[in-house]
């Protein structure tokens, strides 16, 4: 008989331990799919200065 609860303690943690892993990958595979989610395109605006020839940066409300 001591054998089969000893069975019967290993099967439950193994039960315990697997539910606890599957758990722990579907967080994780939340997270990354949080994570690859696309960042928003920064645009930087250059113009070139006919006088130099040298590009600077046009900011937002310059003309």
């Amino acid at each position: 008989m001591p054998p089969l609860i000893a069975l019967a303690l290993v099967g439950a943690g193994l039960y315990v331990a697997g539910r606890f892993v599957k758990t722990e990958m579907a967080r994780v595979a939340e997270v990354l799919a949080r994570n690859e989610a696309k960042p928003k395109p920064i645009e930087i605006r250059l113009d070139r200065d006919p006088g130099t020839g040298v590009y600077r940066y046009k900011g937002p409300g310059e003309v």
